[in-house]
């Protein structure tokens, strides 16, 4: 995976790319478009939310979470 990103940075003009920049670029994106930390947290496959969190550089938004609006009652 290494070999191919170089490949393809050297091809785009960008220096110092590593697959971790994807990695950390991807999820901050699907931060930004509105994904769940628990679903970023998935993707990266960490243990821990507190390790999404810093990874990102934020903080979960417990009040007026997306998921809190959608309107679907619990199960029982």
């Amino acid at each position: 995976m290494w070999h191919v990103v170089r490949e393809y940075a050297a091809k785009a003009d960008i220096d110092k790319l590593a697959p971790h920049n994807l990695r950390r670029t991807c999820a901050r994106l699907c931060h930004a478009a509105g994904g769940e930390l628990e679903q970023i947290q998935f993707l990266l496959g960490h243990i821990s939310i507190q390790t999404t969190e810093r990874y990102l550089g934020c903080k979960q938004r417990i009040q007026g979470a997306v998921n809190d609006k959608i309107g679907i009652e619990p199960p029982g």
